[in-house]
C-alpha cells in the first residue's frame, strides 16, 4: 500500500501486541491510515496511541499540513472526501470507509475531542467517541468515583 500523500512511498505497518491492530503509517511525511473501524479500536492501545499521538515536543497547531486537493484511497484506489472533523480537514474514503491523517492532525483531533468535544464528519467522530469512551476499565479513576457515586446516592435514597 503506498501513501496517498507521497504517492510513490510504501507505508509501514506497526502493530500492536495487544490489541492486534495494524497500522499504516508513511515514514516519509508521518501520515496515518486506518482502515474501517480501526480507529475506534487505536484509542484502545496505549503504545499505539503514545507513538502517533505525542503529547508535548513541537506545537501541534503547526504540524499539520492542509491539503487543497482529494487524494486517492491507498486501499481500493477511488477519490476520497475531506470533511471537517473539529476544524481539521480529513481525507476520508466513503467507498472502503478508510480514514487518511496528515501529520499531526490526528494529535490534533484527538486534543481537540478531550478539550471541547468534536463536530464535524460523523464517520470519523463517532470512532474517536467510541474509542475514548471504551477506553475506561474497571480500575480507572472515573469508573470508582462513578461506582461510589452511584453507591452511596442508591443508599441515600432507600
Amino acid at each position: 500500500m503506498f501513501c496517498p500523500a507521497c504517492k510513490k512511498q510504501p507505508m509501514e505497518t506497526t502493530q500492536d501486541p495487544e490489541t492486534k491492530l495494524e497500522v499504516d503509517s508513511c515514514p516519509e511525511c508521518l501520515g496515518i491510515w486506518f482502515d474501517a473501524g480501526e480507529l475506534e479500536t487505536f484509542y484502545k492501545s496505549r503504545e499505539l496511541v503514545k507513538r502517533f499521538t505525542p503529547v508535548g515536543g513541537e506545537s501541534i497547531h503547526h504540524t499539520y499540513e492542509i491539503s487543497a486537493s482529494a487524494r486517492r484511497c491507498p486501499r481500493c484506489r477511488k477519490g476520497m472526501e475531506r470533511p471537517l472533523v473539529g476544524g481539521i480537514s480529513v481525507d476520508v474514503c466513503r467507498d472502503c470507509r478508510g480514514i487518511w491523517f496528515d501529520q499531526g492532525e490526528l494529535a490534533k483531533v484527538t486534543q481537540i475531542y478531550k478539550t471541547r468535544g468534536l463536530k464535524g464528519d460523523d464517520l470519523v467522530a463517532d470512532q474517536v467517541r467510541g474509542g475514548h469512551s471504551s477506553k475506561a476499565s474497571k480500575g480507572d479513576a472515573f469508573s470508582v468515583v462513578s461506582w461510589f457515586f452511584n453507591s452511596f446516592l442508591a443508599n441515600k435514597i432507600r
